[in-house]
C-alpha cells in the first residue's frame, strides 16, 4: 500500500516549477550565443573580405574626377542649316515625311485573310503593358513567390511541435507464481489490460538544442481482481528534457544559417524580378522604336516608288520625241527595284510588329492576330547629360546583378561559418527530469506529482570525433574557396556594370551628335534635289546622265531621311539602355514593385492605358 498523504515526509527535491526554470534559463542563455569558440587560426573575422568588396568600386572610379563632368556637344542649327533657313519649310516638305508612318500605310495582305486593322499605341502604354503581361516577368514573379515560400519553410524549422500517441495493450501469459501455504499458487497467469496516452510539446532552439515537456497517463487493470493495489492503477508522469550541443552544432550562426541563406535567396529572387522588369522595359522600348523605324522604311520606299513612277511616266510620254528606249528601260527597272524594296519593308514591319506583340503579351494584341500596331510617339531629341562617376556609383547601388553578387558573398560567408563549426568535436549535453504519480484515481495520481516525492533525473554527455577529421577540414576549405569565388564574381559584376554604363553613355553622346549631323545631311540633300528639279525645268531634253543623277539624288534623300530617323531612335534606345545599366529604368517609367501577397508573388504595380484604333 502507498503511504497516505499525511504520513509522507516534506520533499527534499525542487518543485516542478523551480526545475522548469532551472532547465529553461540555460537554454535561453545559450540561444543568445553565436559561437562556442573564438575564431581560430586561418579563419578571418570578415575585415579583409569587407575591404576587398569595398575596393572593387573604388578601383573603378579612382581615376575619375570627383567634380561632375558633362560633355557639351554642339546644339542648335549647323552652318548649313542656318544658310538654308529661308527655304527650310520647303526643304522639309521634300522627300519622305514622318507623319506618313502613323496610319494608312499599305502593309500588304494579312496572313489571316481579313482586312488588316491598325491600333495606335504610345510608348508609355507599351512599356506598362509589357511589365504587366510579359511572360518572362510573370515567371520571375513566380520565382520570387517560390523563394518566399522557401523562406517560410526555413523559418518553420524552429516551430514548436505538438505530439501525442496512445496505445492499448492486452496481455495474457503464464508466469512464475508464488506457492502459498497449502499448495496454492499465487498469480500463475499475467492477465492485464493497459491503456496509455502521452502528449507534449517539443521546441527546437536556435542554439542547436531542443526542449520538450510531456505528460503520460497509463491505466493498468489486472486479473484476477483484488490481488493488486491499487487496482486499477493510474500511473502519471510529467517529463521535462533538454538537449544541447556544446561544440559542433552550437550557436545561432550555425542553426540559423538556413534561414539567413533563404533570406538571401529571397532577396536574390527579388533582384531577379527587378532585372527581368528592367530588361523588359528596355526590350519593349527598343522594339517600339524598331517598329517605328520599320514603318519609316516603308514610307521612304513608297516615296521612292512614287517619284520613280513620275520619272518613268514622263519618259514614257517623251519616247516619241527625245527619250530613248534605253532611258525608258532604265527608269522601268529602277521603279521595279524600288517596288521590291517596298515588299521587303512590309515584311520588316510585320516582323517588328510581332516582336513587340510578343514582348507586350497583351490579350488584346495576340501575336497570332493580324492587328498592326502604330507607334504614335516621336523619339525625343533633348540632350540628356549624365556624369560618368555619378552613373557608376548609381549602378553600384541599384544594379540587380551587383546586388545579387553581394548576396552571394554573404551566403558563402555563412557557409564558411557553418563549415568552421563542423570541424569541432561532437559534444552533446542531455538532461531530463521526471515527476511520477500513482493512485487508484486519475485525479489523485496527478495530485501526487505536485508533491515532488517521486522524481527521476537523467544527466548525460555524448562525445565523438572523426580520426583525422579530413571530411570536415575539406568541407571548410571548399567553403572558403567558394567565398573567394563569390568575391571574384562580385568584382566581375561590378566591372560589367561599369562597362555597360560607359558603353551606354558613349552611345547616348554619339547618337545625339549624329542627330544634328543627319539633320544637316537631310537638309543639304533636300536642297540638292530641289536644285536638280529646278534645273530639270530649264533643260530642253533629258540626258541619260541627268536621269541617272535624278534617281541617285532621290535614293540619297531617302537614305538621309532614314539615317536621321535611325539616329533619333538609337539615341532613345541608348537612353533606355543607360537607365537599365544604372538600375533606374523602373523609376524613370513610374513603375513600382509592390508586395501583394508575400507567400505568392510581388507583381509590378502599373497603371492601365488604353489602346486606341489608328486614325488615318
Amino acid at each position: 500500500m502507498l503511504p497516505t498523504r499525511a504520513s509522507r515526509p516534506l520533499p527534499l527535491v525542487p518543485s516542478l516549477a523551480s526545475t522548469l526554470a532551472l532547465l529553461v534559463t540555460p537554454s535561453l542563455l545559450l540561444t543568445a550565443c553565436d559561437s562556442p569558440l573564438k575564431p581560430r587560426d586561418g579563419v578571418d573575422d570578415g575585415t579583409r573580405l569587407s575591404a576587398s568588396v569595398t575596393t572593387a568600386l573604388d578601383r573603378e572610379i579612382a581615376k575619375l574626377s570627383t567634380e561632375p563632368v558633362k560633355a557639351t556637344p554642339p546644339t542648335g542649327p549647323s552652318e548649313v542649316e542656318q544658310a538654308l533657313a529661308p527655304r527650310r519649310v520647303e526643304l522639309d516638305s521634300i522627300g519622305p515625311q514622318w507623319p506618313k508612318g502613323y496610319a494608312g500605310l499599305d502593309l500588304g495582305p494579312a496572313l489571316g485573310g481579313a482586312p488588316r486593322q491598325e491600333v495606335q499605341l504610345s510608348l508609355k502604354t507599351a512599356i506598362q503593358r509589357a511589365v504587366k503581361n510579359n511572360l518572362s516577368v510573370q515567371a520571375s514573379r513566380l520565382d520570387e513567390g517560390i523563394s518566399d515560400a522557401r523562406l517560410a519553410r526555413a523559418e518553420a524549422a524552429f516551430d514548436a511541435t505538438l505530439f501525442a500517441d496512445s496505445q492499448f495493450n492486452r496481455t495474457t501469459r503464464p508466469q512464475v507464481g508464488t506457492i502459498l501455504t497449502g499448495g496454492a499458487v499465487l498469480n500463475p497467469v499475467n492477465d492485464s489490460r493497459s491503456w496509455a496516452f502521452t502528449t507534449g510539446l517539443r521546441k527546437p532552439l536556435v542554439s542547436g538544442g531542443s526542449v520538450d515537456i510531456s505528460t503520460s497517463m497509463v491505466k493498468d487493470t489486472f486479473y484476477p481482481r483484488d490481488q493488486y493495489s491499487p487496482d486499477p492503477a493510474w500511473s502519471t508522469a510529467v517529463s521535462l528534457g533538454l538537449t544541447q550541443p556544446l561544440l559542433r552544432g552550437f550557436g545561432t550562426d550555425v542553426n540559423m544559417a538556413q534561414i539567413r541563406i533563404a533570406k538571401n535567396q529571397d532577396r536574390a529572387a527579388y533582384e531577379d524580378l527587378r532585372a527581368r522588369m528592367l530588361q523588359t522595359v528596355s526590350d519593349a522600348e527598343a522594339a517600339y522604336w524598331q517598329l517605328a523605324f520599320a514603318r519609316q522604311r516603308l514610307v521612304a520606299a513608297e516615296w521612292l516608288v512614287q517619284v520613280g513612277i513620275e520619272v518613268r511616266d514622263v519618259l514614257g510620254r517623251r519616247r516619241e520625241f527625245d527619250a530613248t528606249l534605253a532611258q525608258y528601260a532604265n527608269a522601268v527597272s529602277t521603279v521595279e527595284q524600288r517596288i521590291a524594296s517596298v515588299l521587303s519593308a512590309q515584311k520588316a514591319i510585320s516582323e517588328a510588329n510581332n516582336r513587340l506583340k510578343a514582348i507586350i503579351n497583351d490579350p488584346d494584341l495576340p501575336v497570332g492576330g493580324d492587328v498592326a500596331i502604330v507607334p504614335i510617339d516621336m523619339p525625343i531629341e533633348m540632350l540628356v547629360q549624365q556624369d560618368l562617376r555619378a552613373a557608376i556609383i548609381t549602378a553600384a547601388d541599384r544594379s540587380p546583378e551587383v546586388a545579387k553578387s553581394l548576396l552571394s558573398i554573404d551566403t558563402a560567408s555563412i557557409g564558411v561559418n557553418v563549415a568552421d563549426n563542423l570541424r569541432l568535436p561532437q559534444l552533446d549535453l542531455e538532461g531530463r527530469v521526471s515527476w511520477f504519480g500513482l493512485d487508484g484515481n486519475f485525479g489523485e495520481s496527478y495530485e501526487d506529482l505536485g508533491s515532488g516525492d517521486f522524481v527521476g533525473y537523467l544527466v548525460g554527455a555524448k562525445f565523438s570525433q572523426a580520426i583525422g577529421n579530413r571530411a570536415a577540414e575539406a568541407a571548410f576549405r571548399e567553403a572558403r574557396l567558394e567565398r573567394s569565388k563569390a568575391v571574384i564574381a562580385y568584382r566581375a559584376a561590378m566591372q560589367k556594370a561599369v562597362l555597360d554604363v560607359k558603353d551606354s553613355i558613349e552611345s547616348v553622346r554619339t547618337n545625339f551628335a549624329l542627330i544634328r549631323q543627319n539633320k544637316t545631311f537631310r537638309v543639304a540633300q533636300a536642297e540638292n534635289l530641289r536644285a536638280l528639279l529646278v534645273s530639270e525645268k530649264t533643260l530642253g531634253s533629258l540626258t541619260p546622265e541627268f536621269l541617272q543623277l535624278k534617281f541617285q539624288e532621290q535614293d540619297t534623300l531617302a537614305r538621309a531621311h532614314l539615317q536621321l530617323v535611325e539616329s533619333r531612335i538609337s539615341y532613345n534606345v541608348a537612353l533606355s539602355e543607360l537607365y537599365r545599366a544604372m538600375g533606374t529604368g523602373l523609376e524613370m517609367n513610374q513603375i513600382e514593385i509592390e508586395v501583394i501577397d508575400p507567400t505568392l508573388e510581388k507583381p509590378a504595380l502599373v497603371t492601365s492605358a488604353a489602346i486606341q484604333p489608328a486614325t488615318p
